[in-house]
Order: structure tokens, then sequence, then C-alpha cells
């Protein structure tokens, strides 16, 4: 395969670390500020906790004094790490106004949010009106404080000397994963008017409580949202019905339940005489919000509705509505085991090149990540009953974020497989040098996991590591599913020629976007390098890929494809099978197959339509469709296909 690095920005890291660890909590201690005394103490705590500077952002400096009060939890999910998108942001309305600080504290304590969010970590913003009542002035003040939160990687901010800073709220009290809102009486009249009326406002949340309050009927809720409506009027509940699509009905004791046949549109209705604030906020988190989670995968500035402030990282709308597995106290509600595991007498050293270029450093995988059905961590699961997967995250994400963002914590609870999830960085390009030894020592510690039904898959840098984690290692694993995979080729460093020492085949299914530039070359406002005979083009993958599937159909014993996008774009190849759905009925994603001499579905590529390079938790699930079908024979070696799994 001929010589080239396709490479984008985010991997910019990876060459940096000796070893790998994962931070996953700081250890500041819970604050209650006004919005002007974290403004003040914000860019000096996260300074301390990066050791860079911070700044404030721009929309907040335009921002209302005297509205806001934002409590921060302890142990957030740390800044160094991608795990700040796991931040919880709770955005509270009320026309109650508190006479002190300690007033607003004892608010949200009455409210029960911060024993919500200490359990969940992440920060609670409570708001006032700027005026007597909410207005539109206040609709521009959201806009403001979401356009600094969801700036989670902040902006580059020069000073007056030209030296860079960044840009502080999203990582001191910020998160785009995570958002909610709750709106109490005029609070709840306020998103109904100004905010669930405005589609890059209302598809950035994963959910709504909404109580009280009433909704214009000139006013249209402009996104899918749950919500959680307590004592609505005729016209709200009408309209989150029809922004929702709510076909079906149900009930559960005195909350009504309208749904699509997804589930992931609902709204929740409850009528009191007496509502009791404490009780039917804890209903609504714990029984809508925590079950939804965002995630921004459109092109930046596509649908955000102001010119100004959309140069921030993940400033883009609509933020894909997705199922969300909570996790509080690395345990979920449908029993899975989280154990995060830090050893840094980690016997998991990677091997250094000799001759890299440039220079490779000392490098060992001292974090990973055990997700495990309840039923293999206590020993209850039958022997080689579970299969699993080996999770290889991106650069600039963090394994866990990654699982959940991408669907497979999801599918894990409910598909009742095991995952393992190492931290990694520097290690990735060299990771078939590791990984082996770290598939056996689990098949010894869970004996009910099945080394027949082993899969591994990643994104962008976890794609490449896939990849690497396979090549000459195809026997440990009954399929490959790399997505957006950041191929690099050609310099010692980071060659990745397929080898095969076992002389086994490997099924592979390749996944890409039409605007993600690892497999089609890149985007405008994109750093990437290509190569001089691979321009960008968005109607069909570029050679790298093209290259890498005629490898793993060379190593399958199945004949190259020549290339032909006139007659089949996209793809430039037929293939055995085809087949187009739309994804989460947001984006179209095709799927062509390529079967070896059996009939077996050796070699796949999938294309979601205009997509950028990010995480989407609609790809778990494509990977998984593929990979479960498979085994591989524990005395032969051969690939075993059975078609009819469920």
């Amino acid at each position: 395969m001929k010589k080239t690095l396709i490479l984008l920005l985010a991997l910019c890291m990876i060459l940096s670390p000796v070893y790998v660890q994962a931070v996953q909590f700081s250890d500041n201690e819970a604050t209650f500020e006004t919005f002007e005394e974290a403004l003040e103490n914000g860019p000096a705590a996260m300074e301390a906790e990066r050791g860079s500077k911070y700044t404030v952002d721009l929309p907040l400096a335009e921002y209302p004094a005297g509205t806001t009060y934002i409590y921060r939890s302890s142990g957030r999910w740390s800044s160094t790490t991608a795990g700040r998108r796991k931040n919880t942001v709770i955005s509270v309305f009320t026309e109650d106004k508190f006479a002190s600080k300690d007033e607003a504290k004892a608010y949200l304590e009455s409210l029960g949010l911060i024993d919500i969010i200490e359990e969940c970590k992440g920060a609670v913003i409570l708001v006032n009106p700027i005026g007597d009542h909410f207005a539109k002035a206040d609709a521009r003040a959201y806009y403001l404080m979401q356009a600094a939160t969801c700036d989670v990687d902040g902006s580059n901010i020069p000073d007056e000397e030209g030296n860079r800073q960044t840009s502080f709220a999203g990582q001191y009290f910020g998160g785009t994963t995570y958002r909610y809102a709750i709106g109490i009486d005029e609070g709840a009249t306020f998103l109904n008017n100004f905010i669930a009326s405005q589609f890059d406002d209302v598809t950035r949340l994963g959910g709504m409580i909404l109580i009280g309050g009433h909704m214009d009927r000139i006013h249209d809720v402009a996104g899918i949202v749950p919500a959680y409506l307590v004592n609505p009027t005729d016209t709200a509940l009408a309209k989150y019905q029809e922004a929702n699509r709510t076909e079906r009905y149900g009930y559960k004791g005195d909350v009504d339940y309208y749904y699509s046949q997804t589930e992931l549109q609902k709204v929740l209705v409850k009528y009191t005489d007496e509502v009791d604030l404490k009780a039917e906020i804890a209903y609504g988190y714990y029984n809508l919000l925590i079950k939804y989670l965002r995630v921004p995968c459109v092109m930046p500035d596509l649908n955000t509705y102001s010119g100004d402030f959309t140069d921030g990282s993940w400033n883009r709308a609509p933020y894909s509505l997705g199922e969300r597995n909570a996790f509080f106290g690395f345990k979920t509600a449908d029993g899975l085991v989280i154990n995060e595991i830090i050893d840094e007498n980690s016997p998991y050293e990677i091997p250094v090149p000799e001759g890299a270029t440039p220079p490779a450093r000392r490098q060992i995988v001292t974090t990973w990540y055990e997700i495990l059905p309840e039923e293999v961590a206590n020993g209850t699961a039958p022997e080689h009953s579970v299969p699993m997967w080996l999770q290889l995250h991106g650069g600039g994400d963090d394994p866990l974020q990654y699982l959940d963002e991408m669907g497979f914590m999801t599918l894990a609870g409910k598909e009742r497989f095991a995952m393992l999830a190492p931290c990694h960085s520097a290690v990735w390009q060299n990771s078939g040098a590791v990984m082996p030894a770290m598939l056996e020592d689990f098949f010894a510690k869970y004996p009910a996991i099945d080394p027949t039904r082993v899969y591994v898959t990643g994104y962008s840098m976890g794609g490449g590591s896939t990849l690497a984690a396979v090549n000459g290692n195809a026997k440990y694993f009954a399929a490959a599913t790399p997505n957006a995979a950041a191929i690099f080729e050609g310099d010692d460093h980071f060659a990745n020629d397929v080898v095969n020492r076992d002389d086994v085949d490997l099924p592979i299914l390749f996944t890409t976007a039409t605007y993600d530039f690892c497999g089609f070359g890149g985007v405008s406002g994109f750093a990437a390098t290509f190569r001089e005979d691979d321009p960008y083009d968005p109607e069909h993958i570029n050679r790298a890929y093209q290259d890498i599937i005629n490898e793993y159909l060379d190593l399958n014993g199945m004949e190259k494809i020549d290339y032909d996008f006139e007659t089949y774009p996209i793809s430039g190849f037929r293939g055995d099978e085809f087949w187009e759905k739309y994804l989460n009925n947001e984006y179209m994603t095709r799927t062509w197959f390529l079967y070896n001499d059996k009939g077996i579905p050796m070699v796949g590529l999938n294309v979601t339509d205009y997509m950028p390079h990010g995480l989407y938790e609609g790809f778990g699930p494509i990977c998984w469709e593929y990979a479960k079908h498979f085994s591989r024979d524990p005395e032969t070696l051969e690939v075993v296909f059975n078609p009819y799994v469920d």
C-alpha cells in the first residue's frame, strides 16, 4: 500500500505521552457562585487544573448581571480528559427572586437538584429574568450561555500581547452530551415560547421538565425533545405531542405517556392539584431525562440562528437525540458494572520500534475499563457464554464517553456483551503488540467470556488502532469494524500494512461518512493532509479507503476491486449485497457487502450521508448488527458465519 498520511487535527496529541493515564474526576470541592463570581474565579481554577491560561468566554462579556447562580458539583468529570463532555448541565428557570446567594442555594436544595448533580456530576445553572418577567432579552441571554457552556474544548482567545488563552466556561461549568432544562411556572412559559420554539436551542436539550406555565398558540416546538409536563395547558401539550410525533399512548400510575414507536420521542404528562416541586423534578429526572443524551454530529454553523459566537467547538445544531444508559457509581440500572483499573506498573508495555520517525518513547497502557454484565462480574454466567468487544476510543475522546456517544453502552445493557476499553493515545499505532496480552488476561479473569466471539472496533484514531490490533493477530477476533479509521501509512512509526501471520480470514466492515475527512479526504475548515493524487470529493471514498478495502479482500482470498465511481457513486463497486436505511430518522446510511466463495459477507463498507467526522450513537448498532453473526472456531481458526443470530 503506497504511502501517505491521512491526519486529522484531533489526533495531534498522539505522540506526546510516555504513558497514558485517565484522570476521570477532578478533585474540586463543590462551589456555589453568582455568575459574576464564576467569571472571577473560573479562569484561575481552570488554570490550576490544566496549567494553561484561561479567560472569560466572549459571549459571557455580554451576559446580563444579577440574574444567574451556578452550582458546580464536587469531583466533576475532569477537564484533563474528554470526560468533561460527560458533565451534566441542568438549567433552571424561575421568576422567584432571591434576596441573597444563600436563599438561592436553599432554593436549589429544596428542589433536590444539589443531590442530583452531586450524583451525576456537573452543574446547575439557576436563572432569573433580567426584568420583572422573562422576555426576548432573556432569550438572547440563553443563547449567550449556551454558546459558552457548549464550548467544552474552549476557544482560543489571544490576550493583548497575542498570547494564547482558552475560554473557561465550557470546562468550568459546561457540557454537551447531557444538557437538560427545567422551567417552573413563568420559567416554563419562557422555555415554551422562547426556547422550545428555536431549533438551535431545543435540539441541544436531552429533555425538559416543565411545571405549570403556558404556551402561546403562535409558537411551535421546533424539534424533537422529550418532555415531562406537569399541569400543562392544552396548547402546550398539543405542541410537544406534535413535535415528538407521538402516536402511542400509555400510563403508569397518575402519569400519562405519549410516545413514538421508537420511544425516543416521548411526552410524559401529569395533572395534580398539589405540586410537590422536589418530587416532580425527581420523577422527571429519573424517569425521563437520564434516558436521553445529545451528540453534536452535523457540520458546524449549519443551523445556528445567530451570526455571532458560532466558531466555538460543538456550536452546532441539531445535537442528535439518542438513548442513554446512565451510570452512577460506575453501575447502570440495567446491570452493567464498570471497573476502572489504573496500574502504573502495568505489564502492557509497547515495544519501541527501532528507527521510528519521529522517535518513539516508552509507552505503557496504565488505565483501562472493564464494562461487564453483572452476571459476568459476579461469576454466575455460564463459561464461555458472553461475547465481548475490544473498544478503542478516538483522539480527544475518553473511553466511557466514547462508548456512550457511539451507542455501545446502551447496546451492552440490552445485548449483554462485555467490553474492554483501554485509555490510549501514543500506544495506538502499535496496539497489535499489546492488545493480545490484554485479551488473554481478560479471558482468564472472566471465564464467562467467549473467546470465539471477540470483536474489535474503534473510531478515528481508534479505527486506526483497530487495524493495528488485528494486524498479525486476526486469530483473536471474529470480526472487526473500524469506524472513520485514520489510516496511517508509509513511515516506520505509523506503518499499517496488512499482515496475516496466522493465515486466517477476517470479516471486516469499514464505516465512514460523506463529510468525514478520514473516509472522503477533507472538508473546508478541517485540518487534514491529503495525497496529491487523492483530492477531496464528497461523492466517493478516498484512495486510502479504496486501498485498505482491497488489502482486506486480498487477505480474505477475494478478488480486488477495480473502482468505477461513474457507474457506482460513493462506493465505486456494486457489491454482492446492498441496503440503505435512515439512522435515528435523521441520516441515510448505505452498506455494501462483498461475499467470499462461501457466500459470507467478509468485507463491507458503510457510508452515512452528510455527517462530519465525529461520534454518533447510530454507529454502534451498525457494528453490532454485522459482527454478531461471526465467531471463530477455536481449533481450526476458521470463520463461522451464522445468519440467524437475532
